[in-house]
């Protein structure tokens, strides 16, 4: 297993082309996950990356699903899988234009 790079601050700003100030900001919010030693926040390259991707983070920070899938859930979403594989799925704009929003 690979360890992450550590990034300080200065350097993730200059990643994202923010000041260092927002960086400290996002982290004391807990908006970027960081780890502080002391004074001294430091930034994990996947934490950062996870911060620029919104899904990825929704999905890594998201509580777990304390309900478990019932039997129909599986047979749609197994049909769903199904028809997205067979190329049964319209483009979600196209469906937007249809539905009128």
């Amino acid at each position: 297993m690979g360890v992450d790079r550590l990034l300080t601050p200065e350097e993730a700003a200059e990643i994202l082309a923010v000041s260092p100030k927002s960086i400290r900001k996002w982290l004391r919010q807990g908006k970027l996950k960081g780890a502080k030693a002391g004074r001294l926040w430091r930034i994990r390259e996947r934490d950062l990356e996870a911060f620029l991707n919104p899904v990825l983070h929704a999905l890594e920070t998201a509580p777990e699903d304390d309900e478990p899938l019932t039997e129909e859930d599986k047979r749609a979403i197994t049909e769903a899988e199904k028809a997205i594989a067979q190329g049964k799925t319209k483009a979600w704009e196209r469906v937007k234009r249809e539905m009128g929003i």
